[in-house]
């Protein structure tokens, strides 16, 4: 059963423009289980106006160690105080949460594609299934918002862009994808950033019928699945589906998503 569980902030530091890295000791959570995809849904200490929790990516896990390290960006008040959290703060938050990536055991080659604080979760799908071929697609706005590239070296390959070309190719993320993809055909593709990137990425593996899941970073009220306001629109038999993205995504088929 989901519930909130007290975590000790390690470290909470600032790791490139409006990015923040929080390394959480929490033995209470059940780390064992965690499924790479998955993420935190974490209460904003000392603000008691901040009623609702903020789902954030899980970057790293340990379970030996009892700690997650969780990476967001500041988008609001509720970011914006996280940031500001010292260390040795306790927080309170459901840990791990939600629906994860899955690899089979035929999934040999896999192209990790990411865009913003959609790349935090892909690192965590290496370390789980380590023997395979994996390809790295990182989309940013600039080298100034850059985090966590250096950390993809277990790849075979890492393609970075960025909208202004402060760092790898200038353009979308999806350009080296389209390129990779005439010389070689994943078994399967795992993504996770802005609908723009993820409406390209569609266009380009539909029509080649690559097997493709997705994380939908949405934004969340109770993280329980309770209270609606995470849904998404999923295809269904009949038509639009509608759901609930904290407890039955944030991992979905690509291809069924209504982006």
């Amino acid at each position: 059963m989901l519930k909130y569980v007290t975590a000790k902030i390690k470290s909470n530091e600032k790791i490139a423009s409006g990015i923040y890295r929080m390394e959480l000791y929490c033995p209470d959570a059940d780390l064992e289980h965690f499924i790479p995809g998955q993420f935190a849904h974490v209460k904003v200490p000392d603000h008691p106006e901040l009623l609702l929790g903020r789902p954030i990516s899980l970057n790293a896990v340990d379970a030996k160690k009892q700690t997650a390290v969780i990476i967001y960006q500041i988008k609001g008040k509720g970011t914006t105080a996280l940031s500001k959290v010292n260390e040795g703060t306790v927080v309170e938050s459901v840990i791990p949460v939600g629906r994860g990536f899955n690899l089979k055991v035929s999934d040999k080659t896999v192209f990790l594609v990411g865009g913003g604080v959609g790349i935090a979760p892909l690192l965590t799908v290496i370390k789980k299934w380590p023997d395979r071929h994996y390809e790295a697609f990182l989309g940013y706005r600039g080298e100034e918002f850059a985090y966590c590239h250096n950390d993809f070296g277990a790849c075979e390959a890492i393609n970075i862009a960025s909208d202004d070309g402060t760092i790898g190719i200038k353009g979308l993320v999806t350009a080296p994808i389209e390129q990779r993809l005439k010389e070689l055909v994943p078994d399967v593709v795992l993504s996770c950033g802005p609908p723009p990137m993820l409406r390209a990425l569609k266009a380009l593996l539909e029509p080649l019928g690559v097997e493709a899941q997705v994380s939908m970073e949405q934004r969340m009220g109770c993280g329980f699945g309770a209270c609606a306001t995470c849904v998404c629109g999923v295809r269904g038999e009949d038509g639009l589906d509608y759901k609930k993205v904290c407890v039955e995504g944030p991992v979905f088929d690509l291809y069924e998503v209504a982006l």
